[in-house]
Order: structure tokens, then sequence, then C-alpha cells
């Protein structure tokens, strides 16, 4: 591949609601945007988003690992594609976010050179339409049949009063998806699923702090309720770190967090084999970041209802967002992501 040109550019994104969640208020979100053209004046275009409190890394680093990058493509002629593969790994070591921007952006081109989408350019097997979850405060919930609610930082009178409230709204068929961010210690955590088992529950995300697998691995014993692990899923490790002791039934995949797409195949890959469920969630990064895990989940052939965002989130990517219907994504034949 010969590549003619490397923007690098920050960009923040301001939301239309603010989302709030037990660790923070969600008002914005600062991305770096990459945009990758090569000698056919094909560009591809990735996102690197941190995960405030979730990534080790700071959108400094971020940025200084894609400017490493650019660098040490600029008096590179041609260079093979798993070369540059490679030096996106060595200049975005322990900035995973990094990685996952200058990969997708390759990963953009090769898609639009073979005039494919994504999806079907990482599997020609790919899941023509994904099953995904919308979000409460920000979500209309005609468009789904999954809703997940923020919740760990009410008391748990008004945590109950919020379900029946969305359940008495949604109609008792609509799945919750309850988010506690680690919240809770394992009694609270025990009291808490047996409030909230009467209600139409897929499962309840990271209710304790995510290196306590002993504690979370005993609620299990407390509850039918399936457990995610979310913040606790950061790498391959943490995935096996969890499956040696059998902790968890739904493990959360953020590619921002994960960074290589190598590593998120393997990921999946490994939850699958141990008759875990997976599911991709992005982390509300802007459009772009979006629907590259969209593409991922659909190669991936993942079943249960992720995390993608697909409403008007922020003010300039309506034209962008894929329509959800029933709770479900078709992805478009747009070649590559879909995006530009």
């Amino acid at each position: 591949m010969i590549i003619k040109e490397i923007k690098i550019y920050s960009k923040t994104h301001f939301i239309k609601s603010n989302l709030l969640t037990a660790s923070y208020n969600h008002t914005n979100r600062d991305s770096w945007i990459i945009e990758i053209t090569n000698s056919n004046h094909i560009t591809g275009y990735g996102e690197a988003s941190p995960v405030p409190n979730f990534n080790n890394e700071t959108y400094e680093q971020v940025g200084y690992s894609l400017e490493g990058f650019k660098l040490a493509l600029k008096d590179v002629k041609e260079i093979d594609v798993e070369e540059i593969f490679i030096m996106a790994k060595v200049h975005s070591f322990e900035v995973p976010s990094a990685c996952f921007a200058i990969e997708t952006a390759i990963y953009d081109i090769l898609a639009k050179e073979s005039k494919m989408p994504l999806n079907l350019y990482l599997n020609d097997n790919a899941h023509s339409k994904i099953s995904v979850n919308g979000i409460y405060m920000l979500s209309d919930y005609k468009k789904y049949n999954v809703m997940k609610v923020k919740c760990g930082f009410r008391n748990l009178y008004d945590e109950i009063e919020l379900l029946e409230t969305l359940t008495e709204k949604y109609g008792e068929s609509m799945k919750f998806i309850v988010d506690l961010n680690e919240s809770y210690d394992l009694p609270k955590a025990i009291r808490f699923f047996k409030e909230v088992a009467r209600f139409n529950i897929e499962y309840i995300e990271q209710p304790i702090k995510q290196n306590n697998l002993e504690d979370l691995l005993e609620l299990s014993f407390h509850t039918d309720i399936p457990i995610a692990l979310d913040e606790t899923i950061k790498n391959i490790i943490s995935i096996e770190t969890a499956l040696k002791i059998n902790c968890g039934d739904v493990f959360i995949v953020k590619p921002q967090t994960f960074g290589s797409f190598a590593d998120i195949n393997e990921a999946i890959k490994l939850i699958k084999t141990e008759d875990k469920i997976p599911v991709i969630t992005s982390s509300l990064e802007g459009i772009i970041g979006r629907l590259s895990s969209m593409h991922i989940a659909s190669a991936n052939l993942i079943d249960s209802a992720c995390g993608l965002g697909f409403d008007s989130i922020y003010d300039d990517e309506k034209q962008y967002i894929p329509i959800v219907v029933d709770g479900f994504v078709e992805i478009s034949n747009k070649i590559g992501l879909g995006y530009n």
C-alpha cells in the first residue's frame, strides 16, 4: 500500500441530552480522528476515543501515539499492509484506542478498494443485521426491545420506582439491561438483585468493583439474573482470568479498549468457546467509532443486543446513523464503514 497522506485532528462531540451514570455525567466526548489516504485517493477513517474512568490511557497519550505513527510513515513510499498493522501496535503500546483508530482506517480503505461493506470484507458470512439495545434518556423506546438503564446512583426505592415506571411505559415485553457501574458491595448487590428479580431483566452489568472477582462470583450463587462483566473486561488476560473461576455470564467487549481487530476477534472466540455470551458495545464515541463497532459485531456473528448508541446522540452525525427497527439494524451496502 502506498500512503499519500495522513491527517489527525481532535474533535469534541457535544451530547444532546446529558447521560448521568454512577461514575460520571456524560455531557461531551473528545475524540481523535485519523484520515489515511492511499495512492488511489481512497480515504479510510478511524476514531480514537478513550473511555473516561475506564481506559488507562489519557487523551493526550492517544494524540502522541497517533502522531508517532504518522511520523514513522512520513518517508515510507510503499509498505505492506501487515507491516502497517505491526507499526500500529508498536506506536500504540498501552494506548489501545489509538490502535483501534489506525486499524479501522486501514480496514476502511481495504474494504473500499474491494467495493464491499466492512463487515463483509471482514467475514463474507457476516450477519446482515444485528440486534441493538437502546439507552434510557437517549433512545426512542419505540425502536427497541431491550433498553439499558443506568442505575446505582439513586437510593434503592427510587431505582425500583424507576423500573416500575419504565415497565408500565414500555410494556412488560421490554427487557432491561441494568448497568450499575461498580456501585455496590456484595451485601448491597445481593439485596438489589433480589428486589429487581420481578422485572424483565436481560442481565445486570458490573454490580461490584471490576477487580473483585471473588464477590462477583459469590453474587452469582444468590441470583438467577445473569451478571455481565464490563469494566472488568479490558483485554484477553482479563477474560481468561474471569473464565478460569467461571465468573460472569455476559462478557462486554469495547473495541476502543481492546485496540486491534485481531484481539477483538480472539476475545469473542474465547468467550464463545466457554459458552459465555459476548456483547460488543461502543463507549458513546462519535459515529465513526460506533459504525466500526457495528461492523465488528456483524462480522463476529454476535446475536445478543449490542449497545451501539444508534440514536442522534450528537449534533453532527444524523445522516450516518443506521435506522433501528424492532430492535435490529440492517447493515447497509455502503462500501467500507459507510462514512463518507
